[in-house]
């Protein structure tokens, strides 16, 4: 690992301001800024039910890693996941999709629509409170990458599916909301927990977290990616994902890319893709 992926990992292992220190004078002021932010996230059950109080477990989850050690910061990984899960998943009351807009539809057989899963947003909401917080920002240098990240796999999907061109105000819509719900939540599961985590216990192992994380992500999109072409290009996307993180440690550099991919995806490639 070069000189500059373990600066930013002691970067990345200080705690955050909004996490509670671990001993001395800050200690009181960290926990009540801590609780003063998991109760103001909890306000996300007013409109999402249930579900939205993933917002606020995220938000102390997140916290409980960075000031952690050993078999807690393991707990603390575990119970973030599982949250995030589940809320993602829909398995939550009030996780009953929320359409903003008339979907998009066209004669080529394109379909998008301008909603959101409440679960991922609730899930988004508390990661960037915690990340806001946090820093961590995208670095001159890492826009390269980001930018291969996003063109190896757009050009493996034009090169499976062909081209195909749309523009609309909803479309624009849903890319938004993509960026400030799927991609915030997918990368904080896939690359903040899974792969960071994952390189924590095993950290001689980091290209099979990164192959195993990427495995688990395409396999979580099988219900949308429905056939062997489409499951190669999702595939590519996690894998070009797992490799920005472990190229640049940036948490939004991977958001950058995924929301990218999915523009993208929305604007130029068949929406969905065939099955």
């Amino acid at each position: 690992m070069d000189e500059r992926r373990m600066a930013v990992e002691q970067i990345q292992d200080r705690p955050t301001q909004l996490c509670v220190a671990v001993s001395g004078p800050g200690h009181r002021r960290g926990v009540h800024q801590l609780a003063g932010a998991a109760l103001l996230l909890s306000a996300c059950a007013i409109p999402f039910g249930w579900v939205g109080l993933a917002a606020p477990l995220v938000l102390l989850f997140l916290c409980a890693i960075e000031v952690t050690s050993g078999w807690r910061r393991g707990l603390a990984y575990l119970g973030a996941a599982v949250v995030m899960l589940l809320a993602a998943l829909g398995v939550v009351p009030g996780s009953e999709r929320i359409e903003l807009l008339p979907a998009y539809t066209d004669a080529s057989g394109n379909l998008i629509s301008a909603g959101f899963n409440p679960g991922k947003a609730a899930i988004a909401t508390g990661v960037l409170a915690f990340m806001l917080r946090r820093g961590n920002w995208l670095c001159g240098t890492d826009l390269r990458h980001v930018l291969l990240a996003i063109v190896i796999p757009s050009l493996c999907g034009l090169a499976l599916f062909g081209l195909s061109p749309k523009f609309a105000a909803v479309i624009l819509a849903a890319l938004l909301i993509n960026f400030l719900v799927v991609a915030i939540s997918e990368e904080a599961f896939f690359r903040w927990i899974l792969q960071r985590g994952g390189e924590r216990l095993l950290p001689a192992a980091h290209w099979l977290i990164a192959l195993l994380v990427t495995a688990l992500f395409t396999f979580l999109h099988t219900g949308w990616a429905a056939s062997a072409p489409a499951l190669i290009v999702v595939a590519v996307a996690g894998l070009t994902y797992a490799c920005l993180w472990w190229r640049t440690r940036n948490f939004w550099a991977c958001v950058l890319a995924h929301g990218g991919i999915n523009g993208v995806h929305m604007f130029l490639l068949p929406y969905p893709l065939p099955a």
